[in-house]
């Protein structure tokens, strides 16, 4: 149970620095280790953060072809920079709300019927819908984490508890 705290609450610290509608450029998490190391990465919006099991958080830095694995009982804290850019939030696009996500979630702004594709950060299709308007989308079935929703416009973050 203490486990399963302590790698919630690493997931949130992670997706409260990292989280936003859209990254316009890359922001800087640092990871320090109990043993007084620290370890900083420039994270963009195609890097990767993840649970490979209850033991282990997994940064996958894609454009240098880096990753890296940490025990979490090796973990202090983990800090991330202010955002080096958020891009223009039109009223337009469509918006996740509420984000984080207890059971379902729905699309504000979607004018349109669309197929929407929820994906899960290694790149797995785990959910595809056809919606419209605001109408709910069912993510109880789903682990918490954060997962990719894709609508015909862009891509946004979602937070699922």
């Amino acid at each position: 149970m203490k486990n399963t705290l302590h790698r919630i609450g690493l997931l949130l610290l992670i997706v409260i620095g990292l989280a936003a509608t859209t990254i316009a450029q890359s922001t800087q998490m640092t990871i320090h280790l109990n043993d007084g190391t620290e370890r900083t990465y420039s994270m963009s919006e195609n890097d990767h953060v993840y649970f490979e099991d209850n033991q282990t958080l997994v940064v996958e830095a894609l454009d240098k072809a880096k990753t890296d694995r940490f025990n979490l009982a090796d973990i202090r804290k983990i800090t991330c920079s202010e955002f080096d850019g958020i891009a223009e939030e039109n009223d337009q696009n469509p918006v996740i709300f509420p984000n984080p996500v207890l059971g379902s979630f729905s699309l504000r702004n979607l004018n349109s019927k669309e197929t929407i594709h929820v994906y899960a950060l290694d790149g797995r299709l785990v959910k595809s819908v056809e919606v419209f308007g605001d109408q709910p989308i069912d993510v109880s079935d789903l682990s918490f984490g954060v997962y990719l929703v894709k609508t015909q416009s862009q891509t946004l973050k979602m937070i699922k508890l």
